[in-house]
């Protein structure tokens, strides 16, 4: 049986491991990464469009003298780009944010088994605990 010293340690990193999984899935289920609003006034009419980007969709909206509402338009991010440069760095975002989570899968299940396991189970020798909390975090 490890120290209470050790098993401390290891188990305030498979919380945090498992607090850094619960972030990215948040971030990766959530559909308002950028929102903005617009007003435009005129000499006869006031209008203000809406619209909003999530990883994956986006909605777009407008509302015309005061409460002439047009419906929210619903649209993929990823069909309305065509810059390589922003379509490369979304696919590079969706990327690391897909690895970081296996990461920090796999750095959980190696610090909930080395808070109660003793000999301690490493992947790549000893420095690959504090290598794999490293990258989780």
């Amino acid at each position: 049986m490890p120290s209470r010293k050790k098993t401390g340690m290891f188990t305030a990193a498979f919380l945090t491991c498992l607090a850094s999984f619960g972030i990215i899935c948040v971030v990766l289920a959530t559909q308002q990464w950028v929102s903005s609003e617009v007003h435009f006034t005129g000499t006869n009419s006031n209008a203000t469009a809406s619209l909003t980007y999530g990883l994956f969709s986006g909605t777009c909206g407008q509302v015309v003298e005061a409460g002439l509402l047009v419906p929210d338009k619903f649209f993929q991010v990823s069909a309305n780009l065509r810059d390589t440069k922003a379509r490369s760095t979304t696919t590079a975002i969706i990327v690391i944010l897909v690895l970081a989570l296996l990461v920090s899968l796999l750095s959980s299940g190696f610090t909930c088994t080395n808070a109660v396991s003793n000999p301690y189970q490493t992947f790549l020798g000893p420095i690959g605990v504090y290598t794999w909390n490293s990258l989780c975090g």
